[in-house]
C-alpha cells in the first residue's frame, strides 16, 4: 500500500519517484531506529510496506568520531543519523526542504488511510530529530 503513495507524492513535490523512495525510505528507517516502539510499530503495522521500506532505508552503523558524539550531545541520539541522512539525500538530489514538502504528504496519505497521523506520532517520538523530518 505504501508504493501508492509514490506517485501522488512525486507530483506534488517535483521529486522523481526514485527521489520519493529514497527519502522516504531513509525517513522511515530513522524512524524504525530512534523512534519509540510502540509508535513505529503503530505505523508499520498500520501501512502495509512502511516496515520493508524502513528496513531498506535504515542508518548504516556509526563507528562513532568527534563529529557524531557532538551531535549526540547537541541533538540526540539520533540526530547524528539524521545529518547522515540529509548528506545521502542531497547526494541524490533531495535537499532539507524537499523533504519538508515530502513528510507531510506522506502523514496526509497514511491518515487519510489510517484515519490517525501515525507518521507524525513516530515522527515526534524521534528526540533531537523529529522536528527536522517534518515531526513538529
Amino acid at each position: 500500500m505504501i508504493e501508492e503513495l509514490f506517485p501522488e507524492a512525486s507530483a506534488k513535490t517535483g521529486l522523481n519517484e526514485t527521489q520519493v523512495i529514497a527519502a522516504l525510505a531513509g525517513s522511515l528507517g530513522l524512524i524504525k531506529k530512534h523512534g519509540e516502539p510502540t509508535r513505529v510499530n503503530a505505523l508499520f503495522n498500520g501501512v502495509p510496506g512502511t516496515a520493508d521500506l524502513a528496513e531498506a532505508g535504515e542508518p548504516p552503523a556509526k563507528k562513532g568520531g568527534l563529529f557524531g558524539g557532538l551531535a549526540k550531545v547537541a541533538g540526540g541520539a539520533a540526530a547524528p543519523d539524521a545529518l547522515a541522512l540529509m548528506g545521502r539525500l542531497k547526494a541524490q538530489g533531495v535537499h532539507g526542504g524537499d523533504l519538508q514538502k515530502l513528510l507531510p504528504v506522506a502523514r496526509e496519505f497514511v491518515r487519510a488511510r489510517t484515519g490517525k497521523d501515525l507518521l507524525g506520532e513516530a515522527l515526534k517520538s524521534i528526540p533531537g530529530s523529529g522536528a527536522l523530518l517534518g515531526g513538529g
